[in-house]
């Protein structure tokens, strides 16, 4: 379609201010497409004819520090203006360092169809796909990966509390070595419940909270010294945590499970995922989100310099849902700069074997 133009528009601001002409797009789509914002990464393409008649516009948009690239709907005047939108953005994803693009749909319409053609795969829903309270679209997704996909296929849920991101990431980690099931609500708040230092959970109850699961954990923890205070507004929440976590180090011990004082580097990382393992990492999710926070996600698979990811949160107020955060594509360097948290920083890992 040589007679098309097709402009790419970063958007910083209200996607409707960004291009004339986009008061033709169905009001539902701006709507959803105004959900984006905070941190992410959003970018308006559009098509024209020749004298600036607006004929397609898609979004796209993506955490940042990722490898990945979500289109949220494409609205054109055909399919091939459709087609040449979608495709100017896979052009510039694979430029970027992108190693998958993904498609999000309302509906397994027609476009879904001739999507899967193009060489799409579809994104089954899960069962604990978004957040418990409140409306969620959570829609349909494809993914299409530049090279190959992961190498094993890690149930995905989406936690269902604000401090249960541990006790979830987990739950896919097992899920993923041919543990425990599907992951379930009900198992989320049982593991919450062993492993938590009041709220949020630490690497050493974790790993014991593992160790009743058929898999042996070792804890790679690069401080002796209690973590997450950071957490705790008072002295009485401080000490409470310090007596909890040093009753899960004596457990440990207790039961022969290791706990190695190391700040782990990506190498060891990358041989436990690479032998079948699979690693649940502390990171400190400021800069893929908005807000500074310690944040348990599943390590499961690594190609060449990305690692896979399963991220139990989504920000859901912002548009995210499961297809975001299921096989979330890492760069090595995101990771290791993300695996760092707290006042002095310490890092952690589990591996699962």
């Amino acid at each position: 379609m040589t007679d098309l133009r097709v402009d790419v528009l970063p958007v910083t601001g209200d996607v409707a201010s960004v291009a004339d002409g986009l008061d033709a797009v169905p009001a539902g789509l701006l709507s959803r497409w105004r959900l984006a914002g905070g941190v992410q990464v959003r970018t308006l393409v559009t098509a024209r004819t020749q004298d600036g008649t607006l004929t397609g516009a898609a979004f796209e948009v993506h955490r940042p520090l990722t490898a990945y690239r979500k289109i949220v709907d494409v609205w054109a005047d055909d399919d091939a203006v459709a087609d040449a939108l979608v495709r100017v953005i896979e052009e510039r994803a694979w430029r970027e360092g992108a190693v998958a693009v993904k498609r999000w749909f309302a509906a397994r319409d027609a476009a879904w169809e001739r999507s899967l053609g193009r060489g799409y795969r579809e994104v089954p829903v899960p069962t604990w796909a978004g957040p418990v309270v409140g409306r969620v679209e959570t829609g349909h997704g494809q993914v299409r990966w530049r090279e190959r996909p992961p190498a094993r296929a890690v149930p995905y849920m989406r936690q269902t509390t604000d401090f249960t991101c541990g006790p979830v990431a987990l739950q896919m980690a097992l899920a993923g070595l041919g543990l425990g099931g599907e992951p379930s609500r009900e198992e989320e708040l049982r593991l919450w419940r062993e492993a938590t230092t009041v709220a949020g959970c630490d690497p050493l109850g974790l790993a014991l909270a593992a160790a009743g699961r058929g898999v042996t954990p070792e804890v790679l923890l690069s401080t002796e010294a209690p973590t997450l205070l950071e957490l705790c507004d008072t002295d009485e929440e401080r000490e409470l945590r310090r007596f909890i976590q040093t009753g899960f180090r004596a457990e440990l011990s207790r039961r022969g499970i290791g706990v190695e004082t190391v700040a782990f580097d990506l190498d060891r990382l990358r041989a436990v995922v690479e032998g079948g393992g699979m690693a649940l990492v502390l990171i400190e999710q400021l800069g893929m989100h908005e807000e500074s926070c310690p944040h348990w996600i599943a390590v499961h698979g690594v190609d060449g310099d990305v690692f896979h990811v399963n991220d139990p949160w989504t920000d859901a107020h912002l548009g995210e849902t499961y297809l975001d955060a299921l096989d979330l594509p890492l760069p090595a360097a995101t990771l290791d700069r993300l695996a760092w948290y707290g006042r002095p920083s310490y890092r952690s890992m589990i591996a699962l074997r």
